[in-house]
C-alpha cells in the first residue's frame, strides 16, 4: 500500500476512534490559556521571518502523521492546536487498535496508562522507525516498560514548582532551534509529583534541556532527553508541555507582553510592533509567554524534524514483497506489495519488517 493510502486509511480509522477525545476542553487557568495563545502567535511570526523553510514544512503536516494519546494531566494536543499542527487524538485504550506506521509521530500525554498491548505496540512502532514523544508519568508507565535500561524515574517526586532551565545548544540538535525568546533562560513548570529523569545509559541518551535548580532540589537535572531505539527515536520530558501555571519569578518576567516583545524578545521591530497590540499578548505577562513559547517551539521543531525524516524512512523500506507472508506471533499477514526492510538473513531466508512494525521470515526471492 502506498504511503498516501496508508495515511488516509490511518486517518479514517483514528478519527472514528477519536471523536470522544476530541471533545475535551483545555486545562488550567484561563490566564494560562491566553498566554499559550500569545506564545503561539509569537512563534508563528518569528518562524515566518527567520525560518520560512521550516515553517513551510510545518504547514505540510497532515493530521494522520501526528497521533496524540490523551492523558489526565497534560495536553500536548492543545500546544499543537495553538501552533496550527493537524493531529488526531485517541484514548490510551484505543491506541492498541489505532493504525501506526514508521513515518508518524506518536505523542503520549501524562499519565500514559496503556496496558500490555499498547506498550508492545509502542515498542514495535519505535523499533520500525517511529518517533515517540512522552511526558512526565509516562516515564514509568511507558518508557521504562517499552525501552528498559535507558532512563528511569529517580524516585524523588517534585513539588509544585517552577525551575530555570538551560538549553544544551552546543548539541547541535534541530530540536533546540530558537527555544530562547529572550536572553533569559526559560522557566519550566513542575507539577506536584512530577518525575525527575535519571539517565541509565549516558552514552546512548542525549540530554537536550537540563536544570541545575532541579538537580539541587530533586536530585536530577535532565528536563528533556532523547535516545534511539531500533530505527526510531524516543523523546521524554519532565512535567508537562501545556503551560498551566504562572511562570513569573522576576521583575522582567512580570512585564506586560507588548512591552516585553518590543524591549526584550528576539523579534524584528516589525514583528514586535505588529504583535504588541494583540489582545492575547497585551493580557499576558512576559514570563508566561516566554515559557509557553519554549514548549511550543520544541514541539514544533519535533514535528518539523519528523516530517523531514520521512525521506529516511522511505530509504529504509525500499524493498517490497513479491508474495504475501504470515506475520510473526499470529498477527495476520504481510500483503503482496508491502514495503519492507530486510533485518536478518539466514540460509536462503530473510527476516523482513514492515513500516507498521510487523515481521516475517520469507524466501529471499520473495523480496524485490
Amino acid at each position: 500500500m502506498s504511503l498516501a493510502r496508508t495515511l488516509r486509511a490511518a486517518l479514517v480509522g483514528v478519527l472514528c476512534l477519536a471523536l470522544p477525545a476530541l471533545a475535551e476542553g483545555p486545562l488550567g487557568d484561563p490566564k494560562m490559556s491566553t498566554a499559550n495563545k500569545a506564545a503561539a502567535k509569537v512563534l508563528k511570526a518569528r518562524m515566518q521571518e527567520e525560518r520560512p523553510e521550516d515553517y513551510a514544512v510545518l504547514q505540510k503536516v497532515e493530521a494522520a502523521e501526528v497521533v496524540v494519546v490523551s492523558g489526565e494531566y497534560d495536553r500536548v494536543q492543545d500546544v499543537l492546536r495553538e501552533v496550527g499542527v493537524p493531529h488526531v487524538v485517541v484514548s490510551p485504550t484505543q491506541l492498541a487498535r489505532t493504525p501506526l506506521n514508521a513515518k508518524q509521530l506518536l505523542i503520549i500525554n501524562c499519565s500514559g496508562s496503556l496496558g500490555p498491548r499498547g506498550i508492545e505496540k509502542v515498542r514495535r512502532f519505535v523499533n520500525a522507525g517511529g518517533f515517540l514523544y512522552t511526558t512526565d508519568w509516562a516515564l514509568t508507565r511507558v518508557v521504562e516498560k517499552a525501552f528498559p535500561g535507558f532512563i528511569a524515574f529517580n524516585g524523588r517526586e517534585t513539588g509544585d514548582d517552577v525551575v530555570e532551565v538551560q538549553v544544551k545548544e552546543s548539541s547541535g540538535s534541530n530540536l533546540l532551534k530558537h527555544l530562547h525568546l529572550a536572553n533569559a533562560n526559560p522557566k519550566w513548570w513542575l507539577e506536584g509529583s512530577s518525575y525527575p529523569i535519571r539517565v541509565l545509559k549516558p552514552d546512548a541518551v542525549e540530554v537536550l534541556v537540563e536544570s541545575k535548580e532541579m538537580k539541587r532540589k530533586y536530585g536530577a537535572a535532565p528536563i528533556a532527553v532523547l535516545f534511539r531505539y531500533g530505527d526510531g527515536k524516543v523523546m521524554h520530558i519532565a512535567s508537562h508541555f501545556y503551560l498551566q501555571r504562572n511562570q513569573v519569578r522576576s521583575v522582567a518576567e512580570a512585564k506586560k507582553g507588548g512591552a516585553y516583545l518590543k524591549e526584550d524578545a528576539k523579534l524584528s521591530k516589525k514583528a514586535a510592533e505588529a504583535l504588541a497590540n494583540d489582545v492575547d499578548v497585551k493580557n499576558s505577562q512576559a514570563g508566561d509567554i516566554q515559557s509557553a513559547y519554549a514548549a511550543q517551539q520544541m514541539t514544533s521543531n519535533l514535528v518539523i524534524e519528523r516530517k523531514k525524516d520521512q525521506a529516511r524512512i522511505d530509504q529504509i523500506y525500499s524493498s517490497t514483497l513479491a508474495a504475501p507472508a504470515p506475520a510473526a506471533r499470529g498477527r495476520g499477514a504481510l500483503d503482496l506489495g508491502t514495503r519492507v526492510k530486510v533485518v536478518e538473513k539466514k540460509e536462503g531466508k530473510v527476516k523482513v519488517r514492515s513500516m507498521e512494525g510487523e515481521e516475517a521470515w520469507v524466501d529471499a526471492a520473495a523480496v524485490k
